[in-house]
């Protein structure tokens, strides 16, 4: 086992580009050197065999070696010296130029693979590397119009939401403030009572779409992620969100590592739609969610509210759809399990290893 892990060590170097072509370079070099004094020793005693025909081959070997290979062998061995020489200097300086074009492909699918695609291929030189950094480049150039294309799409789809959200809660909490305000003029002067309830009325739909609007904006700032990462930034969002909706929650984690932004994103707004139907539609006093880690993440959110037919709920419904597509974008899933009058459990489930793969695209 120790020789082993010698003979590792003294190939260790040879692993590098540089040193495999210069000992490559040089090994070459030995071997046409010594295939044309092969040739060149049969060349001459085939001359000489000619020029003496008297005289045997074994004769002729043993005056060559004798007297001839004295005087040339020291000019033999520098010209092989200096040979081998300039085939490692010039495999080195090969390699290197080679390591060098090949650092710069590196350093770009490096930068590209976090996220940077302002980064390019620099190559002059028109050959195969050049061909192959020239399409990394183009596929670079479609990589970034698909992560922009993308965001924009993202960011619609965000839009979109929160038009869904501002006109199925806000507008029409302000609508009814504005039609009980209406009463209230109308009724003022003869039925001042009347009058004083429906005011009472509007100002209680309008504190109603005053806490929907705060938790639009709380939706639409995830910043803590970067600070706090996934943990601390529900912690904080469940924090608030009870504080406002009143209903009391039971958070844990376990076994988390950390993931890509994208899929902690996914998460977090997981976590704040669900919350989101448990404030508007489950008159529940109780959520539980759990958050665990492993080869799978798992996101279980259960509410111990009136529940519903997860049949009866249409493609738009409860935004579970938005849910369900974030889960998928990541190669995950989502579950949802609820009956009338028996609260309602939703469950997402998201691969660690596709996590990380789509997390160097995003």
């Amino acid at each position: 086992m120790k020789g082993n892990n010698t003979s590792r060590n003294l190939f260790a170097p040879f692993r590098q580009l540089r040193w495999r072509l210069t000992l490559y370079f040089t090994l070459v070099t030995l071997a046409a050197l010594l295939m044309v004094l092969w040739w060149s020793f049969l060349g001459f005693s085939l001359y000489l065999t000619r020029a003496n025909p008297q005289a045997s081959l074994e004769e002729l070997a043993t005056e060559f070696f004798q007297n001839l290979i004295p005087a040339v062998l020291p000019w033999l061995a520098l010209v092989l010296l200096l040979a081998l020489l300039v085939s490692a200097v010039f495999g080195f300086i090969t390699a290197r130029w080679l390591e060098n074009r090949l650092n710069h492909l590196r350093q770009a699918t490096d930068a590209w693979s976090g996220g940077d695609f302002s980064v390019r291929v620099r190559d002059d030189i028109q050959d195969e590397i050049t061909h192959f950094g020239q399409q990394l480049n183009r596929m670079a150039d479609e990589m970034e119009i698909l992560l922009q294309t993308r965001q924009q799409l993202a960011a619609l789809e965000e839009r979109n939401q929160i038009a869904r959200d501002l006109h199925d809660s806000v507008k029409q909490q302000l609508t009814a403030a504005g039609l009980q305000f209406g009463a209230a003029r109308s009724l003022l002067e003869c039925d001042p009572p009347a009058a004083r309830q429906s005011i009472l009325q509007a100002q209680a739909l309008a504190h109603q779409a005053q806490n929907e609007l705060t938790s639009i904006i709380l939706e639409l700032r995830p910043a803590a992620l970067h600070e706090k990462g996934l943990t601390g930034a529900l912690q904080s969002y469940i924090s608030q969100w009870s504080q406002q909706s009143g209903i009391r929650v039971e958070f844990s984690a376990r076994n988390l590592d950390s993931l890509p932004y994208n899929s902690e994103l996914a998460l977090f707004r997981t976590v704040q739609e669900a919350l989101a139907n448990v404030a508007r539609h489950s008159q529940a006093s109780q959520v539980e969610l759990r958050l665990s880690g492993g080869a799978i993440v798992e996101l279980c959110i259960e509410d111990n509210g009136r529940g519903f037919d997860p049949a009866l709920i249409t493609s738009q419904g409860f935004g579970l759809k938005s849910m369900s597509d974030r889960m998928a974008d990541l190669n995950g899933s989502l579950e949802i399990a609820s009956t009338p009058g028996g609260g309602a459990r939703i469950t997402a489930r998201l691969p660690v290893q596709s996590s990380l793969e789509n997390g160097g695209a995003a």
